[in-house]
């Protein structure tokens, strides 16, 4: 059996494992008022794998408490990199008081390069995520993102 058939098997009987279940929900608890769940989830997942890769039983530390560490560590990296594409993404807020809005968002759609964009900006501006508008689009959040990133900087002097 190869070395990923293996740590697959064992993320599975993990996740059906109420014990390390507890443990991992107990490690983000502290956060679920920063992350969406899909977010949460996602650290849990990452830190299971990390874990089933660098665990060490040499080190005298238990396997829980090296996953509840980990699990920890991604929800803090989760959260740092939120506010990272927060600042990039300010598309709902980002409108200044002296314009008004329609017209803002007008010049933003007549600007967009393409079908696409403009979209992407429509579903931005209707507070769809990422992930909900890869979906409706048949790409993945994280181009979703990419995309989101590069439009809003091709836009951003229209908010300053």
């Amino acid at each position: 059996m190869s070395d990923d058939n293996c740590i697959d098997t064992k993320i599975e009987n993990a996740l059906n494992n109420k014990d390390i279940m507890n443990i991992m929900s107990r490690a983000c608890q502290p956060f679920s008022q920063q992350l969406e769940p899909e977010d949460i989830y996602t650290c849990k997942i990452n830190a299971l794998w990390k874990s089933f890769l660098n665990f060490n039983p040499d080190k005298n530390c238990k396997f829980t408490t090296y996953l509840y560490k980990g699990v920890y560590i991604e929800c803090l990296k989760a959260i740092k990199f939120n506010n990272k594409s927060k600042k990039f993404c300010q598309m709902h807020s980002g409108f200044s008081e002296d314009y008004n809005s329609d017209i803002t968002m007008i010049d933003l759609l007549d600007e967009a390069k393409d079908q696409l964009e403009r979209e992407l900006l429509i579903g931005k501006a209707s507070r769809m995520t990422n992930q909900e508008l890869g979906k409706k689009h048949g790409i993945g959040k994280e181009t979703v993102r990419k995309k989101m990133k590069k439009i809003t900087k091709k836009f951003q002097h229209k908010f300053s």
